[in-house]
């Protein structure tokens, strides 16, 4: 009598159309899957249908909980043999369930979101006790398992997970990947699913970078963007920006420990430029000399940072900084804040041999 109301739970279950998994733990070009099973002595069968068979990458379908001692693939099945019986879980990596990320930042209000648009392509609904999304850079290499013919898949029979979802939780950092992790997630639709996964307050600061050689030029255009201590472990992303409601740009994000200063970068500004005024104190053939005296000003009402990071190429260089600015092992680094309407002159002087 047991078995029979077991029985016609999975059916009630297959005729809703619903996929139930414990757990699934989300990479951007793949997932891996796991269910609980309740195995009977020596073997079981699992019956997954076409689709999900199409997708299942070769080498990474097995149980958990006991120990296996071999398989067998087999007219739409795959059969295993083990030592052992009760609670164990099926796992598979799947490349029908993926994600990818993004970020949206307020830069008036500080407001940090991380969006994760996973993508079910299971061909079915998929509710989960917990989604885990794992950041960073995880190797594919094997290809999709074999083909088999279209079967009824076989299913656990759980609750079904239909609250609203929290945030996930940073989960912590483990092999060179970032984990966040989902408890209770609604129910993943067939198609592209939209999940916040990240909320974080940040203070940004716009800025004025420089970032080159060394130019001879007495004008030079200032890139402009925002830098920001990063609120936690942020995974690589697209960030789209805002101020007050009026989109700034697109940008990338790479991956930032928590407390990293974060860069964003936007492209020129029109009011963001600096002067040059460049003495040559030498010009030989192996030796130049030069004074270089450079001027920003601030036009906005609002502050502005500004980072200077200039590169020499010559066999050896001798420079001469003002206070501040820091060596760099091509040349220096010079960080300084300006007000609203303030202007900044510093001077350097730099002798390269050749």
């Amino acid at each position: 009598m047991k078995n029979l109301f077991r029985i016609a739970g999975l059916m009630l279950l297959l005729g809703s159309g619903w996929a139930v998994a414990q757990e699934a733990y989300v990479y951007p070009h793949f997932a891996e899957v796991q269910e609980p099973v309740r195995l009977p002595g020596g073997s079981w069968t699992w019956f997954p249908d076409a689709d999900l068979s199409r997708s299942l990458v070769d080498g990474t379908v097995r149980l958990l909980g006991v120990k296996e001692l071999r398989r067998v693939w087999r007219n739409g099945t795959i059969t295993f043999f083990y030592g052992g019986s009760g609670d164990a879980r099926l796992a598979y990596l799947t490349r029908n369930l993926l994600y990818g990320l993004y970020y949206d930042l307020d830069v008036d209000t500080g407001a940090l979101v991380g969006w994760a648009k996973v993508r079910n392509g299971l061909g079915r609904p998929l509710a989960l006790r917990q989604l885990t999304f794992v950041a960073g850079e995880v190797p594919l290499r094997s290809g999709a398992a074999p083909v088999m013919a279209k079967s009824v898949r076989s299913m656990p029979l759980d609750a079904m997970a239909e609250e609203a979802a929290p945030v996930p939780q940073f989960s912590g950092s483990g092999g060179g990947v970032y984990r966040y992790v989902l408890k209770n997630p609604p129910v993943l639709e067939p198609g592209v699913n939209e999940l916040p996964f990240l909320r974080g307050a940040t203070e940004p600061v716009y800025t004025w970078r420089y970032r080159g050689g060394f130019a001879l030029g007495k004008l030079l255009e200032l890139t402009r963007g925002y830098t920001f201590e990063a609120p936690a472990e942020l995974a690589a992303g697209l960030v789209n920006l805002r101020d007050h409601g009026v989109f700034l740009g697109q940008t990338m994000l790479r991956d930032s420990a928590k407390g990293a200063q974060v860069q964003l970068w936007l492209g020129a500004d029109p009011e963001g430029k600096a002067t040059r005024r460049i003495s040559v104190l030498k010009d030989e053939r192996k030796e130049k000399a030069y004074r270089v005296v450079t001027v920003v000003e601030n036009p906005r009402e609002l502050p502005v940072r500004v980072e200077f990071e200039e590169f020499f190429n010559a066999r050896e260089t001798t420079l001469k900084l003002p206070a501040g600015a820091e060596r760099t092992p091509r040349g220096y680094r010079f960080v300084f804040a300006l007000r609203p309407g303030e202007q900044r002159t510093f001077a350097y002087t730099v002798n390269l041999r050749y």
